[in-house]
């Protein structure tokens, strides 16, 4: 009965919420973020879309509207209360704007990626912890936030617009490295056609959250919803059998 009670106060309270005109959510994603987030016929489609689909659209009864664009863009967005919320990892920078989850609803299992024939490839492979990176010129794209976490203080080029663009110049001789997730590299070194030139060892894993800018009315309310959701989807299996519908 104790447990029937509870199921009613928080479905009650999940519906007061969901009938708040300030619950209608703007989401932002990064556009080229294969399998996590990607503009496919025109919609917006993902692990990550997926994620916050079922958890606080389905379940949570908020309505939400979904975006992609240049990851730069996105942030900035939320930040200037075009948009209310993303998916991404936190950093002193995002928090200055957003509060996240406390719940991680995804972990990632990152490489470094070098190319095949690079003059210290030897040396590359020794790499198992950030100091060891600072010898290496890395590459990324442009709004990663790690350029001012992970890579700050080394030697960085983050001109690129997009994660198959750092791999091409990887391949090509102009950047030495980068860190990125062990399944997306791959799919992007396919995409880009420099799958064979390129090789990569285990680093680290990172852990992605949801964020609500600081500024929404309802801020709390949808993190408290979110991390209550994210929790119960792991425990019931939803959330495994949409991150394996993507590999």
């Amino acid at each position: 009965m104790l447990l029937l009670a509870s199921a009613g106060i928080v479905s009650g309270t999940l519906s007061r919420i969901a009938r708040a005109d300030s619950l209608a959510l703007k989401i932002n994603y990064y556009d080229t973020f294969v399998p996590y987030s990607f503009l496919h016929e025109s919609q917006v489609r993902g692990v990550f879309v997926d994620i916050v689909n079922e958890v606080l659209g389905r379940r949570g009864g908020l309505s939400l509207t979904h975006q992609a664009m240049p990851w730069a863009r996105a942030q900035q967005e939320v930040k200037d209360n075009l948009a209310d919320a993303f998916c991404t990892l936190e950093s002193d920078a995002r928090r200055e704007y957003v509060d996240f989850s406390r719940e991680p609803f995804l972990k990632m299992d990152n490489s470094v990626v070098f190319a095949k024939n690079h003059p210290q490839a030897e040396r590359i492979k020794k790499i198992k912890t950030s100091d060891d990176l600072k010898q290496f010129l890395i590459g990324t794209y442009l709004g990663d936030s790690r350029i001012e976490t992970l890579f700050k203080g080394m030697k960085v080029d983050a001109q690129a617009v997009d994660m198959k663009q750092v791999l091409q110049k990887i391949a090509a001789g102009r950047t030495d490295v980068t860190i990125i997730g062990n399944i997306r590299w791959k799919y992007y070194a396919r995409e880009a056609g420099v799958r064979d030139k390129l090789d990569d060892i285990p680093f680290d894993n990172v852990e992605y959250r949801f964020g609500v800018r600081k500024s929404h009315p309802a801020v709390g309310k949808i993190l408290n919803l979110f991390d209550k959701t994210i929790v119960a989807i792991k425990k019931d299996g939803t959330l495994e059998r949409i991150i394996n519908a993507y590999g």
